[in-house]
């Protein structure tokens, strides 16, 4: 029952739900109610016998006020388990407000690479990236929000090894670690790259509904990026730079933001009310879409609690571009997890999605090669998020 009408759970202080449990619990005693008596023939034994009695704290007429009572504390009861109204799900910061999270993704990528006369090589690779950045309000009316986001933190471990042959040996593994609070010289160029985000960032304006309207700044903090990966001003290094606007520009980052906000409804909702929403990546680059199902599964007066599932699927029709390389995916699966909603600053405060597909990925296109070729890979990944 406490579960059910959302009482606390576990070692917190008692509710009023748990006292008012108590006090029935204590009117049923009242319908038991027993006192012992000596039994004279058996005090060797010192053995007692046990004759009901009736209560002197409801006499006289106690049947009726017993009854009384009861159907008193079942309505407070009833009344207290009363499913909470629906709600408005709206962005809802005040200019000023200043929250911290951290958005840890796990991944693990199996790929079968085709290699002749061996029966192929395993490819796996497994990463955890974490993310901590800083989200401040500047701005904020009926039209919407606008909040500056400034990284603090970035931890890369990566582990790549493989399988030869389809036999159980393992070549040698590859494995990196990057740290930008403690790594500040770093030397890789993908680690540049991270150290350089870290107190940088930029503004994003939201909709009411935490729909990602526009990105501010965010060219500005692209270019702060390439400038410190050293990129040669050369024809390839002009490539580079070309590909690198072209796969990790404005238009990508506000898909890929978009990704990190949970799509409110237009209508108010209660407990087991869903909503659907589309996100297509096409235009951050990946030929991919995710139909999502979103679920109200608890709700109180502080939070709410929300189921997510999605279907994964591929873009027919759409490739990767990269340079001179050009890849096509034919990719299937779902996604599902749980995301708790503050329902007084309207952000998503805890979160984890957990996501698996499989399928191929074929190269179209690539220098030197006369044929397209099909690469089979498996992808698990989980995303968790939590505020400070």
């Amino acid at each position: 029952l406490r579960s059910e009408c959302g009482g606390p759970k576990g070692n917190e202080k008692k509710s009023g739900f748990e006292n008012l449990t108590q006090n029935l619990t204590f009117f049923f005693m009242l319908h038991l109610h027993h006192k012992a008596v000596r039994n004279p023939a058996r005090d060797r034994e010192n053995q007692f016998t046990f004759q009901s009695e009736p209560c002197p704290w409801i006499q006289p007429g106690g049947y009726m006020i017993r009854t009384r009572i009861l159907l008193l504390s079942l309505a407070v009861l009833a009344a207290y388990c009363k499913p909470p109204e629906p709600v408005k799900l709206r962005v809802n910061l005040a200019k000023g407000d200043t929250y911290r999270q951290t958005v840890t993704t796990e991944q693990r990528i199996v790929q079968q690479l085709p290699m002749p006369g061996d029966g192929g090589t395993r490819q796996v690779q497994k990463s955890t990236t974490s993310i901590s950045y800083t989200i401040e309000c500047l701005e904020a009316d009926e039209e919407g929000t606008v909040v500056k986001l400034t990284y603090d933190r970035i931890k890369v471990e990566k582990e790549q090894s493989t399988e030869s042959g389809g036999s159980e040996s393992s070549g040698p593994s590859k494995e990196s670690v990057y740290d930008s609070e403690k790594d500040k010289e770093p030397t890789d160029p993908e680690a540049i790259a991270y150290s350089v985000m870290i107190g940088n960032g930029f503004s994003v304006k939201l909709s009411p509904q935490a729909e990602v309207l526009d990105m501010i700044g965010v060219e500005e903090f692209l270019d702060r990026v390439y400038s410190g990966l050293d990129i040669p001003d050369t024809v390839e290094g002009r490539q580079v730079r070309k590909m690198l606007k072209e796969q990790f520009g404005a238009q990508t980052m506000k898909h890929m933001l978009a990704r990190s906000y949970l799509p409110y409804p237009e209508k108010e909702v209660g407990e087991g009310d869903s909503w659907n929403k589309t996100f297509d990546l096409g235009g951050a680059g990946f030929p991919l879409k995710v139909d999502n199902t979103y679920t109200v599964e608890d709700l109180d007066s502080e939070e709410a609690t929300l189921r997510t599932d999605g279907e994964i699927s591929s873009i027919k029709g759409q490739t990767l571009k990269i340079m001179t390389m050009e890849f096509g995916y034919d990719i299937a699966g779902k996604q599902s997890g749980e995301q708790v909603v503050d329902l007084k600053r309207g952000i998503v405060v805890r979160s984890e999605i957990t996501q698996k597909m499989d399928g191929e990925m074929s190269i179209l296109a690539a220098p030197q090669m006369a044929q397209e070729m099909k690469i089979p890979l498996e992808m698990e990944t989980k995303v968790t998020l939590e505020t400070h």
